[in-house]
């Protein structure tokens, strides 16, 4: 069975940034343990929500949206939060210049970010950022883009 719209944009999102980044490998889908101490720097893609909106009989408008959390550990916690801010701008430059997501639909936005701090004896930074890009399919097909 083909994938949808949706799920093409989150796997090209992870394949850009795969070794691409200062996260390295540590590119993963939908995590939902916690990283070790080890894992200084790492890169969870989320799926959020979808919307549909119809444009007349033989088309809808798909708000495709996902989430990049963007970890990181330091020894301060500001260091944390600029390392967190860093590695999204770099993963947020590989995405807005890749062509193939490009491709895939239209009007790739940053709609926000939020960060959240753990403590212990070094300091963690998810830094959160929300993705949002148009697709245009028609209702019977929501594999292709048109």
């Amino acid at each position: 069975m083909s994938a949808s719209v949706v799920e093409l944009i989150l796997a090209r999102v992870q394949a850009v940034l795969l070794n691409a980044t200062a996260a390295g490998a540590k590119v993963e889908r939908e995590r939902e343990d916690a990283y070790g101490e080890d894992d200084t720097e790492a890169i969870n893609i989320v799926r959020g929500d979808s919307n549909t909106e119809p444009i007349g009989d033989s088309g809808d408008r798909v708000f495709v949206e996902w989430g990049i959390e963007h970890y990181t550990r330091a020894t301060t916690g500001l260091a944390a939060e600029q390392a967190a801010d860093a590695l999204h701008m770099e993963a947020h430059a590989l995405l807005a210049a890749d062509s193939i997501l490009a491709s895939k639909g239209r009007g790739f936005r940053c709609m926000g970010t939020s960060i959240v701090f753990e403590s212990a004896d070094s300091y963690t930074a998810r830094l959160a950022a929300r993705y949002r890009m148009q697709v245009f399919v028609r209702p019977d097909d929501l594999t292709k883009a048109i």
